[in-house]
Formats: C-alpha cells, sequence, structure tokens
C-alpha cells in the first residue's frame, strides 16, 4: 500500500495539455478561412400592396358580414309585415262579410261575450276583483 501512495507522490503535478501560443485569438479567423464564401442576400422589398393587403381583405370580410346580416333581418322583418298585413286583411275581409250577413240581437252577443269570458277564465278573474275585495 505504501509503494502506491509513494508511486503517487513521484507523479509530477504539472498539466501535460498545453494549447499554442494565441490559439484562441486566431480560432475564429481560421474557422471563417474554412468556410465557403456565402453571397450576401439583398432583403426583399414589399411593396404597399403587400402590407396593406391584410387589412384590406379583413376590412372586406366585415363590410361582407355587416350586409349580411342587414339582408337577413330586413327580410325577416319585412316577411313579418307582409305577413301580418295579409292576415290583418284576410281577417278584416272576413270579418266584415261574416257580420254584415249574421242577424244577431243584442242579448245574443252579450251572451257570447259572456261565454267567451267564461271559457278563457277571464269571468272568474274579474268576479273575484270586484267582489271579494
Amino acid at each position: 500500500m505504501e509503494t502506491k501512495i509513494n508511486k503517487l507522490n513521484e507523479i509530477d503535478k504539472k498539466n501535460p495539455f498545453t494549447v499554442p501560443e494565441g490559439y484562441f485569438i486566431r480560432l475564429n479567423e481560421e474557422i471563417m478561412k474554412h468556410l465557403p464564401k456565402k453571397e450576401a442576400v439583398k432583403p426583399k422589398t414589399v411593396s404597399m400592396w403587400d402590407k396593406v393587403k391584410p387589412w384590406v381583405y379583413m376590412a372586406a370580410m366585415f363590410i361582407g358580414i355587416f350586409f349580411t346580416i342587414q339582408l337577413l333581418t330586413k327580410n325577416t322583418t319585412n316577411q313579418q309585415q307582409n305577413s301580418a298585413n295579409q292576415i290583418a286583411t284576410i281577417q278584416s275581409t272576413s270579418t266584415d262579410d261574416y257580420w254584415s250577413k249574421v242577424q244577431i240581437t243584442e242579448e245574443e252577443f252579450y251572451q257570447y261575450l259572456e261565454d267567451q269570458l267564461i271559457n278563457d277564465g277571464y269571468y272568474d278573474y274579474m268576479y273575484n276583483q270586484v267582489y271579494m275585495n
């Protein structure tokens, strides 16, 4: 065991690896010499249209959506108004014709109204409001 420790003491403590003088100073130049020459690429010039094109497309999209919504809402309101006008016209003509041809007394008319109130449940509501309070 003593012999191994003695042998370790005999080994020189100096670093056996050395670098030539100025190696790291010249390293970058040496690497660049070995690389192939590369042509400088000019930056591509971007025209004004290429810069503005995405914004124009987005504006056109929003305008299209706006007009589509306007068209859809206008059509539905027009259809609702047309159907309401048609129903009113049909009802007015049919009721006018009906009541002009019907012979009914005043008593029968009031009885009809009372039956409608009872059927719809308003008769009980009005009775409770007037007589229960």
